[in-house]
């Protein structure tokens, strides 16, 4: 029915009715019901009653019965001597009846009879009839003015039971007027109540149904095909209104968690949930930590402002945070001062989420509010919090399940023991960063190192002490190359180091340093301190050589010739070292 007015123009203004409450259109439809059958009822009843006063002005029945006793007395009076008492009796009733005809009243006579006429006659030829009766109540006069009334009496009495017939009639025609009507009104209702009433419904738990049983990954392809159509703003619109604020609800979730698997790393899907903070709830300034338990530490992700402040103590001691001791909601609209640690209590609220997983904290959403008794009174603030923790509890598995899957990466691609990147990270990295080195048409170092005599090492103080040794070894290697270049434990003792984007002969200069902060360190022993040195080849790509794998083979051959000048220094590769044609 809605969609009938919206397309037609003309049926626009019934758009005024269908957006009426539900109580006015079915108090419409049975007051028009009620209308109609008064107006019928009405005219029957004025109808009736106008025969009713029809009769009360005119009453034949009651003239005819004094007619017929006139005759009788005019027959008595015929048959008495003319001058007797009797018969001047009998012709003062004919005189009393003509004027009770004519005035009315009440007419006496005999034998216990009595005639009332209630209004006296309006006929013409009657009422002149009548009057000759009251001049000359004998002779034949009387008998013609009684007939003269009497032919009245059939006429009115004829005309009477014409109108009694039509009416009879009319009163059948209105059994089936008022079942007509009846019908009319039963399938108008059965209509609206099927368009107003029963689709809608019929709809809207056809949705519910749909969300209860594919959950919300139903509408999460097409929103609008699931959206309950309909267009009055009735109670079942509200309702409707609702179950599509519900459905898009869930479908928004759906997405974002689609999206969110789809994200590469942990980092991402806090970016994700920070714009869904910022941009679909309206929550302006907060913080997003992330929790390592096995340190007890956390570290701020994201932070909608690049110059939020925040309080650091918890960063080194993560059980410091009361959202991350508890595993409960943390607020201060509710507790006013519940977070000795919160910067900013004079100036605003907050409300702070912990990312459960596994009865473990493992991230922690830090929401700003304005400051006053009207944050915590307004209901929408107190819908965004709680829709904030939903789309959270959608982001929680999934984050953990990128934790772990990256924690396993991790360590499939480093070393366990150094901490530095291990061959296999190297294999699947080593295209990418050739295809940056040739585009940038810049140079990549190619650092091969070896610790010199490291098997007297484990042999002389142990496998532990070894160990050490590659570990402090490792992290000296790291501390004196750039954030951009490359450490890989290539296996054993023997380390690969890449230097990005170097100038043509700047590589044997940086492996230098790399030897002599390897021969100045000491590493401890539970013997004392000892000393290390280490030995290092040096080739450069594509300086030397057109294919990767190729200048990473010079580089070894020069960190062997290397061992063999006497170990503890650096070689570049020369083409003399490699006089092999092919690789």
């Amino acid at each position: 029915m809605g969609t009938a007015c919206l397309r037609f123009k003309f049926l626009r203004p019934l758009n005024w009715v269908l957006n009426r409450s539900l109580f006015w259109k079915v108090g419409f439809i049975i007051g028009v019901c009620v209308l109609v059958n008064s107006l019928i009822a009405f005219y029957f009843f004025a109808k009736l009653n106008f025969l009713g006063r029809h009769l009360e002005q005119a009453p034949f029945y009651s003239y005819k019965t004094l007619v017929q006793e006139g005759l009788r007395l005019l027959q008595k009076e015929k048959a008495l001597p003319p001058g007797s008492p009797r018969r001047l009796l009998l012709q003062e009733k004919i005189r009393e009846l003509a004027r009770v005809g004519l005035k009315g009243g009440t007419f006496e006579g005999e034998h216990g009879l009595t005639i009332r006429i209630l209004r006296p006659v309006t006929y013409p030829q009657a009422r002149e009839a009548l009057q000759k009766i009251l001049k000359h109540p004998e002779g034949p006069e009387v008998r013609a003015a009684l007939e003269t009334v009497l032919s009245w009496v059939q006429k009115e009495e004829e005309r009477f039971l014409r109108e009694l017939e039509s009416l009879s009639r009319r009163l059948g025609n209105l059994y089936i007027l008022l079942f007509i009507i009846l019908a009319v009104f039963l399938i108008w209702g059965a209509v609206g109540f099927l368009f107003m009433v029963k689709f809608p419904l019929d709809r809207i738990a056809a949705q519910l149904d749909r969300l209860l049983k594919h959950g919300d990954e139903s509408c999460a392809e097409d929103v609008e095909e699931c959206v309950v159509k309909h267009y009055a703003k009735d109670e079942i619109g509200v309702v409707a209104e609702k179950v599509n604020e519900l459905v898009r609800y869930f479908a928004d979730l759906a997405i974002f968690k689609h999206t969110i698997e789809e994200d590469q790393n942990p980092e991402e899907v806090y970016y994700r949930l920070a714009e869904v903070f910022r941009e679909k709830l309206e929550l302006p300034v907060f913080a997003l930590y992330e929790v390592s338990n096995s340190q007890n530490t956390m570290r701020p992700v994201v932070l909608s402002q690049p110059d939020l402040e925040v309080n650091a103590e918890k960063f080194f001691n993560a059980n410091l945070c009361r959202a991350k001791r508890t595993g409960h909601v943390v607020s201060s609209l509710e507790y006013p001062g519940v977070c000795r640690l919160f910067l900013h209590p004079e100036e605003c609220e907050h409300y702070c989420v912990p990312f459960m997983s596994g009865g473990l904290c493992i991230g922690i959403a830090q929401i700003f509010l304005p400051k006053g008794m009207e944050t915590r009174k307004m209901k929408h603030i107190k819908e965004k919090l709680r829709t904030a923790e939903r789309y959270i509890a959608e982001a929680v598995p999934v984050l953990e399940a990128k934790r772990y899957a990256q924690s396993l990466r991790e360590q499939t691609l480093k070393d366990p023991l150094t901490g530095l990147y291990n061959r296999r990270f190297l294999e699947e990295a080593l295209d990418n960063l050739v295809a940056g080195v040739l585009r940038r048409k810049t140079v990549l170092g190619i650092l091969m190192a070896d610790l010199d005599y490291f098997k007297s090492v484990n042999d002389k103080y142990g496998h532990d002490v070894g160990d050490r040794v590659l570990r402090e070894t490792a992290e000296i290697l790291k501390k004196n190359v750039r954030s951009s270049d490359l450490v890989v434990r290539f296996g054993g003792e023997e380390f690969l180091i890449l230097l990005v984007d170097v100038r043509s002969g700047e590589s044997e200069k940086i492996a230098e340093k790399l030897r002599a902060a390897v021969e100045t360190h000491q590493f401890e022993t539970p013997k004392g301190l000892i000393r290390r040195t280490i030995s290092i080849g040096v080739s450069e790509f594509p300086t030397d050589a057109q294919g990767i794998w190729e200048a990473i083979k010079y580089a070894d051959v020069a960190l062997y010739k290397a061992k063999e000048a006497g170990r503890n220094r650096v070689v570049r590769f020369t083409p003399e070292m490699w006089p092999s044609e092919e690789y």
